[in-house]
């Protein structure tokens, strides 16, 4: 039993330090998840492209067909493989119009009938606007609070300048 523990817990650190991290910007136009093939696959197999937690499919190519239908709406015509991705053996998808909802990992899959043919992930980190926003307000922030602080330094500079000019002027006059 033991030893059983040992290979699932192998298993399960294996299959994620294989996958590809990548990290892209809210509102980007489109990114590239990788998955490659070292051989062509048979034209009437089953490429099948699923977004986990929850599991939705994103792209499905079967017998050499885009299936939009089986897809998930929410990538509905966001979502591309190239036209020779089985004889190429490159069954990246492309993801358009990049938002925060497309964040997680994504499953590559090949299959012929039952058989498993072959299997990637990708996980997909989408950086927020908000993020960059929010460093930009907090650089403006600092810098008009300096440029305040400047402000009254001058200006205090200026008041001491002139009350003393008056003192001046004033035991002048006496």
């Amino acid at each position: 039993m033991k030893v059983f523990v040992a290979v699932l817990f192998i298993m399960h650190v294996s299959q994620h330090a294989s996958a590809v991290e990548m990290k892209v910007n809210e509102g980007a136009e489109f990114i590239l998840l990788p998955c490659q093939v070292k051989a062509a696959v048979p034209t009437d197999s089953l490429v099948e492209w699923r977004r986990s937690n929850p599991s939705i499919a994103v792209h499905v190519r079967r017998d050499n067909r885009d299936q939009p239908n089986d897809q998930n709406e929410l990538y509905r015509e966001r979502t591309a493989l190239r036209q020779d991705a089985l004889e190429s053996g490159d069954l990246s998808l492309t993801l358009k119009t990049i938002s925060l909802v497309d964040k997680g990992i994504y499953n590559c899959t090949t299959r012929r009938g039952t058989t498993i043919l072959s299997q990637a992930e990708v996980q997909l980190q989408v950086v927020s606007k908000l993020k960059y926003l929010k460093e930009r307000d907090v650089f403006l922030g600092l810098f008009i609070v300096t440029l305040l602080l400047l402000l009254v330094c001058v200006g205090y500079i200026g008041w001491t300048i002139m009350t003393s000019k008056n003192k001046d002027t004033t035991a002048a006059n006496l």
